[in-house]
């Protein structure tokens, strides 16, 4: 059995249906005029029907060319030109009333957006009075009746009124797409935001992480390198941290970390850099300190963490932390050799008992015991 298929019009452009909508009611409203004018003028019954082809079936014929046009909005464009085309024309069979050729203008001119296509159609319209002059003498006859001029201005007032609605509709419209569009890129600026702060700080202290770490030491060390001044960097942790987490659990844990970060952040300058470098081990950069400064801070912020006992999950906990301190330029020229160093700190500070600031000291051969406890 053969398919049946059903032919389904094709979903008409937007300039297409708002074109049909506009020139069909505006249509009709100029037909009144030019009706009441070829009655005065007492016209033939042939330009009654010229002016009913017009002004009520050509917008419906022109609107099912453009539904199935390959390209709808140039055949706007045609369909625009051609009706200053037929003003024109019409504007020459009723002798050029002033009213009458007015808002024929108006008519074919109102359409267009721009000083080029008001120029356009004025060359389309003089088109059409030269094609009725070819067949008829011109006459300029400027008066018109009194009906007539009375429906020409409620016309033209039709005209600007379904203009200004147009216009004030696609104001709005465009309002609101605008707005719509500051909204996504507000999210999406925030998203940026949002992602960029993860992509920099740990989710659980809030510090920055260990990748931002990597990317701003060694632009501190060149700048300090430039201005010939020191850095000193920390690394600490918790002492006996596991044992916390196996005792009171791991959400007392992450509370002791976070409340560590805290500190940290509450006892550090403007300036200094703290950062969670990795399980309970932190990470604090001093820039422009020399090592004895850093010392006396790193006691300083040691020494009140481990006389602040912290309430976790209904759990007093006494906390005690081991730090490890090296400098730049004295004790490493590059970050990496600098975090080994502050690493070989910290190890002797928890290999001489914890609860202890240690200095990276190079004067021994044996890093794991080159370090001065200060």
């Amino acid at each position: 059995m053969a398919a049946s298929h059903t032919a389904v019009a094709p979903r008409a452009h937007w300039a297409v249906r708002m074109n049909w909508k506009n020139r069909s009611t505006s249509f009709a409203l100029l037909g009144l005029a030019l009706g009441s004018q070829v009655q005065a003028q007492h016209g033939a019954v042939w330009l009654w029907g010229l002016l009913v082809l017009q002004f009520l079936v050509y917008p419906h014929l022109l609107y099912v060319r453009g539904l199935y046009a390959d390209h709808p909005r140039k055949a706007e464009v045609q369909h625009m030109l051609a009706d200053a085309l037929c003003f024109g024309a019409w504007a020459a069979v009723l002798d050029f009333s002033l009213w009458v050729s007015f808002i024929l203008f108006v008519g074919a001119s109102l359409a267009f957006r721009s000083w080029l296509g008001w120029l356009e159609a004025l060359v389309a319209m003089a088109v059409g009075v030269l094609l009725v002059g070819l067949v008829r003498p011109l006459h300029f006859v400027p008066d018109s009746s009194m009906l007539t001029t009375v429906l020409c201005m409620a016309t033209l007032m039709a005209f600007l009124a379904v203009f200004a609605q147009n216009s004030y509709r696609r104001a709005t419209v465009l309002h609101q797409q605008r707005s719509q569009l500051r909204n996504k890129l507000e999210e999406i600026r925030a998203l940026k935001d949002r992602l960029t702060e993860q992509a920099e700080r740990d989710p659980l202290t809030g510090l920055l992480n260990r990748r931002m770490l990597e990317d701003s030491l060694p632009r501190l060390l060149e700048s300090c390198r430039v201005r010939q001044t020191s850095l000193a960097l920390m690394l600490l942790d918790v002492d006996f941290f596991k044992q916390t987490n196996d005792r009171h659990g791991h959400a007392a844990g992450d509370q002791l970390l976070q409340s560590l970060a805290r500190h940290l952040q509450h006892s550090c300058r403007s300036q200094d850099m703290v950062f969670r470098y990795g399980g309970d081990e932190f990470l604090v950069l001093f820039p422009d300190t020399p090592i004895e400064a850093a010392w006396e801070r790193a006691q300083t912020l040691r020494q009140a963490f481990a006389g602040s006992p912290r309430r976790l999950e209904r759990h007093t906990v006494h906390a005690t932390l081991s730090c490890g301190l090296a400098a730049f330029p004295v004790h490493a020229g590059q970050a990496k050799a600098l975090m080994e160093r502050a690493d070989d700190a910290l190890y002797r500070a928890k290999a001489l008992g914890r609860n202890r600031v240690a200095v990276y000291a190079a004067c021994q051969p044996d890093a794991r015991t080159a370090c001065t406890v200060l």
